[in-house]
């Protein structure tokens, strides 16, 4: 690695360290991660290109370096590689407050833009279906509960064909928030989206309660602090319904990083968030004219 790192970065580090498949070290008094790239090939210019963009606007986020050859890309064992250095190292928790700060970049461009719910949604919902006969007798556990996370998707794409709202606040957004990753990982070049700036918010309160971290109250009252605007607080239900826990817990034991009962961790939470649904329901419903999912507000309706 110390042959590589000094052939195509000019870089000779004293000690370095691995984990998960990344390589850690120092050179020079500046931290720098050798990060794994297992994403699409396609979206790697549009990837170089925001961090630049970031950059040069004075936006936190780490930055990308190329090789000698200009690339961004460096080959090791046939397996593609990133090098970024840490401009921001901290091992503090990501906070609302990260996220507020991070979401003030405004920007819409074509690539790796994720604001085409509808069918991004769609399509998971199609590939699960196909995919169901064969789940059947290798997980189990994943074909008795897709059903009802297909069902959750589906409530919340119903939204989206009969809404006709035009919302613009869109920007720099994160793949996934997870409260248990640090700054270091927040500002990750490669965890990079674009997407309407609710997006962030909405998957990190998903976190925050499938972690234990906060109650249904606190969610209540924190989104209250938000502020957002009638539109965005729309978008926001609707991204709240979106299962996207299931969905990367779907992939994790398909690709055998999780074991098929681990579905079972968000399942024994259905009720809670389905109750977390209804409270954010009645929330919007003071502000704004929406229709709740009919099927949870008959649950939990006095």
């Amino acid at each position: 690695m110390k042959d590589l790192l000094n052939y195509y970065y000019f870089i000779i580090p004293d000690k370095i360290g691995m984990k998960n498949g990344n390589y850690y070290f120092t050179f020079k008094n500046h931290e720098f991660i050798f990060y794994l790239y297992n994403n699409s090939l396609n979206n790697i210019d549009a990837l170089f290109n925001l961090n630049n963009y970031m950059l040069f606007n004075n936006f936190k986020i780490n930055r990308i370096i190329l090789n000698k050859d200009r690339n961004i890309l460096t080959k090791k064992d046939n397996k593609d590689y990133i090098l970024v250095e840490l401009l921001i190292n901290s091992k503090d928790k990501i906070s609302l407050n990260n996220i507020i700060e991070f979401n003030k970049l405004n920007i819409n461009i074509n690539v790796l833009n994720r604001t085409n719910w509808y069918y991004l949604w769609s399509n998971k919902i199609d590939n699960i279906e196909y995919s169901l006969n064969h789940l059947k007798s290798k997980y189990p556990y994943l074909y008795n509960y897709s059903s009802y996370y297909i069902g959750l998707t589906e409530n919340a794409i119903s939204y989206l064909k009969y809404i006709n709202l035009n919302n613009n606040n869109i920007g720099v957004c994160h793949k996934r928030i997870n409260v248990n990753d640090n700054l270091r990982e927040f500002y990750n070049p490669m965890n990079l989206v674009i997407d309407y700036k609710v997006r962030d918010k909405t998957e990190y309160y998903k976190s925050l309660f499938f972690n234990k971290r906060i109650s249904i109250n606190e969610i209540i009252n924190s989104i209250k602090l938000l502020k957002l605007s009638d539109i965005d607080l729309i978008y926001f239900y609707i991204r709240m319904l979106y299962p996207s826990f299931f969905f990367d817990l779907y992939d994790s034991i398909i690709n055998k990083k999780n074991d098929d009962k681990d579905i079972e961790i968000i399942v024994n939470k259905q009720s809670d968030y389905e109750y977390l649904l209804y409270e954010i329901y009645l929330f919007l419903k003071l502000r704004i004219n929406i229709i709740g999912i009919e099927w949870i507000n008959k649950k939990f309706a006095n």
